[in-house]
């Protein structure tokens, strides 16, 4: 159990009241406290201090165009775990015919849809839903041949 003094968080609070609560409470205080600071930083940094004369969205669009080292770390591990994935796919394609591959790739890895994969192939959309359906069988019966180690 952690103490918190109530006047530092509440405005209207003119004396000292210690509070007892709960560590969850104390985490998400001192958090709601960091996030304060940094949006003070960050507008600051970005001189965002608008007149009331501005737009209502000036502020907000200077400010949420830099995003905080903690979205930076998870982009990364998410960036470096797509990596590791997109290697682990291109390994298992072998195992794919060569029209799967394509059109696994395209899918997966492109980020086209499937309407469009079939309109750059001049190829009906079935014919690329089945491909890429039993391509994935095929990766699927290679992974089970094959167990990834961490």
């Amino acid at each position: 159990m952690k103490i918190i003094n109530l006047r530092l968080h509440y405005p209207h609070c003119q004396q000292d009241k210690l509070v007892e609560v709960s560590e969850e409470v104390f985490d998400v205080l001192c958090q709601s406290i960091r996030e304060m600071r940094n949006y003070e930083r960050r507008k600051q940094y970005h001189r965002a201090f608008y007149s009331l004369d501005a737009y209502d969205w000036t502020e907000n669009y200077a400010l949420e165009h830099s995003p905080s080292p903690e979205q930076l770390v998870m982009l990364a591990e998410e960036r470096a775990e797509r990596d590791r994935l997109a290697a682990a796919l291109r390994e298992a394609l072998v195992y794919a015919t060569l029209t799967q591959a394509r059109r696994l790739c395209a899918y997966y890895l492109g980020g086209l849809t499937q309407q469009q994969i079939a309109d750059r192939e001049c190829v009906h959309n079935s014919n690329v839903c089945l491909a890429i359906r039993r391509g994935l069988c095929n990766l699927r019966r290679y992974y089970a041949d094959h167990p990834q180690e961490k």
